[in-house]
C-alpha cells in the first residue's frame, strides 16, 4: 500500500514538474487612467526555453478590449498594435521583435507598454501570448501573469492633507487683509 502511494506521489511529481520548468513569462501590470481607458506595461522574462527570446505576441481578445496604442517601447525593439476586430472575430494583438540581442535566460525587459478601451466587467485580466521563432512560428505559447496597480487609500489621503492645508493657509490670508483695513 505504501509503496502504490509512493509511486503515485513521484509519478504526480514527474507530471508537473516539467509544466513550470521552461519557458518564458510576461507579467502584465494594468494602471486605470480615467473612466474605461487603461493602461499595460509587459515584462518579459528569460526562462530557458528558448534560450533567447527574440520575438513574442500578446492577444488582446476582440470582445473586451478596443483602441489599442503603443504608448512605450523599450531602445531596440520594434513593437506594433493591430486592432481587434469584432467583425472578424479576431483578435487584436502587440508583436515585438527584437533588433539585436533579445531577451536571454534569467533575464527581463519591460517598458513594452499600451493604451487600451476596456470593454469588459471589472478589470481586465491575462491575456495569452506566444514566443515566437525566426520565421515567427510559435514556440512556446502561455498566459501573462495580471496584476492591477490601484493607487494605495495612503495616496489619496495625503494627497488630501496636503490640500487641507493649503486651503486653511490660503483661508488665513484674506482675515488678516481685513484687520489691517479695519484698522486704518
Amino acid at each position: 500500500m505504501k509503496r502504490r502511494l509512493l509511486a503515485s506521489l513521484l509519478g504526480a511529481a514527474a507530471l508537473a514538474a516539467p509544466l513550470h520548468a521552461i519557458g518564458a513569462g510576461i507579467g502584465a501590470t494594468y494602471r486605470p487612467i480615467t473612466g474605461n481607458q487603461w493602461l499595460v506595461d509587459f515584462v518579459v522574462t528569460g526562462d530557458g526555453s528558448p534560450a533567447v527570446i527574440n520575438n513574442f505576441t500578446v492577444y488582446f481578445p476582440e470582445t473586451s478590449f478596443a483602441g489599442l496604442a503603443l504608448t512605450g517601447n523599450p531602445s531596440g525593439w520594434d513593437s506594433l498594435v493591430v486592432q481587434p476586430d469584432v467583425a472578424l472575430h479576431s483578435a487584436g494583438f502587440l508583436d515585438s521583435l527584437a533588433l539585436g540581442s533579445g531577451i536571454t535566460t534569467g533575464t527581463s525587459r519591460g517598458g513594452f507598454e499600451v493604451r487600451f478601451t476596456f470593454l469588459g466587467q471589472g478589470n481586465p485580466q491575462a491575456l495569452k501570448f506566444d514566443v515566437n521563432d525566426a520565421a515567427f512560428n510559435p514556440i512556446f505559447s502561455g498566459v501573462t501573469s495580471a496584476v492591477v496597480a490601484i493607487p494605495e487609500p495612503e495616496t489619496a489621503w495625503l494627497m488630501l492633507a496636503g490640500l487641507g492645508l493649503f486651503a486653511a493657509r490660503f483661508a488665513r490670508k484674506p482675515q488678516t487683509t481685513q484687520r489691517s483695513e479695519k484698522s486704518a
